[in-house]
């Protein structure tokens, strides 16, 4: 049966270290890098300008939709690399692309780049082009040709310089192993790892599977049925993963176990293992999870590179046809797919690393695989890290980087040893990342709150802790460094306690030393990630114990995948512990709960039109414009204006603004200003959720929450009244069909004792306003304040030292504006002009939002307008 289906300016300087020429850090200055990056970690408002009579975000459908549907670089776009890759939206039915680019707009002066009949949709020059405009073009094979396209490089472009895959394809050596080690190396490796801890754990590992035979194919049949079709496919492709999974851990530690020892039982079990899996049904029921099929692939690979010198010939033979068909499957499967799709979970998760290494374990010996090669080399150039970015952080949220934390650094490594290109070196991605990991997810805290399964994650852990600290190794960063070794003190961990990147320390980093862990002079309060699309404001960053945290997510990718439909919204943690939090559990991707409640709108600390939340779609996208950090208080600006309508989707709510206004008075205060409108008159809710008790007192419009560390207490105010409801039951419930168990192996039972409140309009209306007004303090002192309900006849209420003043009326412009005179602070939203000390501070961008501070004798003044996501500067108008 058929069943498949700023920063860029920090100084690192490489140094030598043995034969893979690991990188350390002999300067790392970062006096200011911080400062800077607290106003936007890359300034977009110069780079992506909005063409004459279109707005930003109404004239803007989407950012980044499912299929690229544009070329890029393109409109006289600069671009900041000698070799750009060029990339262009897929022809189903295109075989293959011809390209042509040049510095002359009609291709015909020589030096004119041209390549033909290219069977996907990534073209990369592995040239340096000069710093002068160029031009492009592409068609269908022997096609009609595009429109011109145009960019320029920078005068200070990157001049690294990624080489033609024949360079890759010319140091593979003829002889074997190849992936987990060379030959040339390894005898020497095997005594080098002697006494190594990591060695040690991968050999007490194998010991359980020496005397386990290798499964039966068909114990991947599941026998169970579920309530649906999709459920019982769910179940189906589940049971058929575990098989698999089970041969790659065995497989993978037999072959890792023979490289360290040179025992003939490791060989001798690995070997048996492969040949079974051999026999399997290349289209059959182990192909029903792509993870699993993989597994079979990569595993039986393993073996035939590791081995290859003690297989015989029919040996050889028997494991490479069937690796043969399972690769050239995946392969025809993504060409002319992957490439132009704004992303496949699985693919850049674990699979693409497992094609890359089997393509390279068998070059050679099967005429398919240099082109097996150059697919995976040419996409991970034009496209790593898919989910990243340039800002450093991951669209799919913290737990879920976790799976793609081995291919993002095994895959550039291997890179490296056969072209000695260091892609890590030359992607600022690696070295924004520790920032990213440092404000969304701090050492012995919970994360942030964003992207599927992150309710499981309590802390970074062992996971995190190896990525830090190979990271840390691998570019000499010391932030990476300082966060691993907070990471290791904070949670009593040690790295070699972490099974991630086990066998990559093994190999690339035995004896090398990493940079001292030291941050920056100065950590600004507020960060903002905005090609990623989310935001982090810390009271105490470095002082988790009594660091108040509120994160906010409104991301230009949408909710897609592993995203989930949270445009606008936030969460707070106080010591590292949940107060307000995204709330729900991720049963499965098509479950009833995820789908109803955890994905959805309703799941999250954000608004609802007419009990409608946000579509499931890349359509339905948000973006931070604004942030301002100061010494007194930080304030951010989220845009979900787009994120409530979907054509794909046919979803129109008719809400047509929805900016939500963070502001945070340091150390204790947080307000949450939301400006709403509507088509039409509507019923609006204003969502908060606690993994703990919540209680409301309606009359007074207000609620309490608290966390094991602290107690909160806030205001609602609103420009309508307001009902309430307050429940500890999900609207859909959540049920283990799966039959999902945690790593003790115990069933897991999904607790139904989350907590929810609403506060609805009583009253439908077009335009609204809401402000919360939060206090959270340890120690249960807040519920000793009472924070006002109401703005007195000025539109302002005080609290301790702060005055606060917002428009709620919503016939208004909006505006929020507060003040201390003890502190000499000064913030408005968007006046033309602040006061302070009867001084006047005007700025230089009209509507701009604006910060005054005395600092050590010193009016500081800040100001920022909307900064657009950098993406937009590729779309043509009309798009």
């Amino acid at each position: 049966m058929k069943m498949r289906k700023m920063i860029d300016q920090i100084d690192f300087q490489p140094c030598c270290t043995g034969r893979y020429r690991l990188l350390r850090t002999i300067c790392f200055r970062v006096t200011m890098l911080l400062s800077l990056l607290s106003l936007s970690v890359i300034d977009f408002a110069q780079n992506s300008p909005i063409p004459a009579g279109m707005s930003f975000p109404a004239d803007y459908p989407v950012i980044h939709p499912q299929f690229r549907k544009w070329a890029s670089p393109s409109l006289q776009n600069e671009v900041g690399m000698v070799s750009p890759s060029l990339l262009w939206p897929a022809d189903k039915k295109a075989g293959g692309y011809d390209i042509r680019l040049s510095p002359d707009s009609t291709f015909r002066r020589a030096g004119t780049i041209s390549r033909e009949n290219i069977p996907f949709t990534i073209f990369n020059p592995h040239q340096s082009l000069q710093a002068v405009e160029w031009y492009w073009q592409y068609r269908v094979h022997q096609g009609e040709w595009s429109a011109v396209q145009s960019f320029k490089i920078k005068a200070d472009a990157v001049q690294e310089l990624p080489p033609p895959v024949g360079k890759l394809y010319d140091a593979i050596p003829e002889s074997h192993p190849r992936v987990l080690i060379d030959k040339q190396s390894e005898k020497s490796f095997s005594q080098q790892a002697t006494g190594n801890p990591d060695a040690k754990a991968i050999l007490i590992s194998v010991r359980r599977w020496l005397n386990t035979r290798p499964p039966d194919e068909n114990e991947g049949v599941s026998k169970i049925r579920g309530s649906s079709e999709e459920k019982t496919y769910k179940i189906a492709q589940t049971t058929s993963e575990i098989v698999s999974n089970k041969v790659y851990k065995a497989v993978d530690l037999f072959c890792k176990a023979y490289v360290l020892t040179r025992g003939q039982q490791y060989a001798d079990r690995a070997v048996q293992w492969a040949l079974a899996v051999a026999t399997w049904d290349p289209e059959g029921v182990s192909v029903l999870s792509d993870f699993g099929d993989a597994r079979c692939m990569v595993s039986m690979a393993l073996v035939f590179d590791t081995f290859y010198d003690q297989l015989n010939a029919g040996q050889r033979s028997t494991l490479l046809d069937a690796i043969q068909k399972r690769a050239q499957h995946f392969y025809k499967d993504w060409i002319n797919v992957i490439d132009a799709k704004v992303l496949s979970n699985h693919v850049w998760q674990y699979i693409l690393h497992y094609f890359f290494q089997t393509a390279i374990a068998v070059y050679g010996s099967t005429a398919d695989a240099p082109k097996w090669i150059e697919y995976a080399y040419e996409l991970w150039l034009a496209r790593a890290p898919v989910l990243g970015g340039n800002d450093g952080g991951w669209c799919e949220g913290a737990s879920y980087f976790r799976l793609n934390m081995e291919t993002l650094l095994d895959m550039p490594m291997m890179i490296k040893e056969y072209t000695g290109f260091d892609f890590i070196q030359y992607n600022s991605w690696y070295r924004k990342n520790p920032f990213w990991m440092l404000y969304s997810f701090p050492p012995a805290s919970n994360a942030d709150g964003f992207g599927d399964d992150i309710e499981k994650v309590h802390s970074p852990g062992r996971d995190y802790l190896a990525y830090a600290d190979a990271l840390s190794k691998l570019t000499g960063n010391q932030v990476a460094a300082w966060y691993a070794a907070a990471i290791s003190k904070t949670e009593n961990l040690r790295v070699a306690d972490a099974d991630m990147l086990r066998w990559f320390r093994i190999r690339y980093l035995m004896g090398v030393k990493g940079p001292d862990p030291v941050l920056p002079d100065t950590l600004a309060a507020a960060m903002v990630f905005p090609y990623t699309g989310v935001a982090d404001i810390h009271s105490a960053i470095t002082d988790r114990k009594h660091d108040l945290m509120i994160s906010f997510r409104s991301s230009p990718y949408g909710s897609y995948g592993h995203l989930l439909a949270d445009q606008n919204t936030f969460n707070v943690l106080y010591g590292g512990e949940r107060i307000f939090y995204m709330s729900g559990h991720k049963v499965a991707m098509q479950d009833p709960h995820r789908i109803g409640w955890y994905k959805a709108t309703v799941g999250h600390n954000g608004i609802l039109i007419d009990d409608e939340g946000q579509p499931f779609n890349v359509e339905a996208y948000g973006f931070i414009p604004r942030l301002i950090t100061g010494k007194n208080l930080s304030y951010l600006v989220g845009d979900a204006s787009r994120a409530y309508a979907s054509k794909t989707e046919k979803k129109q709510t008719g809400l047509t603004t929805f900016r939500r206004h963070i502001l945070f008075l340091h150390p204790d205060i947080i307000l949450i200003y939301d400006d709403l409108a509507a088509d039409h008159p509507a019923k609006w809710s204003w969502l908060i959720h606690s993994p703990n008790k919540m209680t409301v007192d309606a009359a007074q419009n207000r609620f309490y929450g608290h966390s094991g560390k602290a107690n909160a207490q806030t205001s609602l105010l609103a420009s309508q009244s307001l009902a309430w409801k307050v429940t500890d039951s999900f609207g859909v419930a959540a049920v283990n069909w799966l039959g999902r168990r945690d790593e003790e192996g115990n069933l897991i039972e999904y607790q139904n004792d989350q907590w929810h409140v609403t506060a609805s309009t009583t009253e439908k209306c077009s335009a609204m306003r809401f402000l919360a007004v939060m206090q959270i303090q340890p120690n249960g002192t807040v519920e000793k304040m009472r924070i006002p309900n109401k703005l007195d006849g000025q539109n302002e209420l005080v609290l301790g030292n702060w005055t606060i003043k917002a428009e709620l009326d919503a016939t208004k412009p909006p505006l929020l504006e507060v003040w201390n005179r003890e502190k000499h602070v000064s913030f408005s939203s968007g006046a033309a002009k602040i006061t302070i000390d009867q001084q006047q501070f005007s700025g230089k961008t009209p509507g701009s939002s604006k910060l005054v501070e005395l600092i050590q004798g010193e009016y500081i003044f800040q100001e920022t307008g909307d900064v657009y996501p950098e993406a937009i500067k590729d779309i043509p108008a009309g798009k």
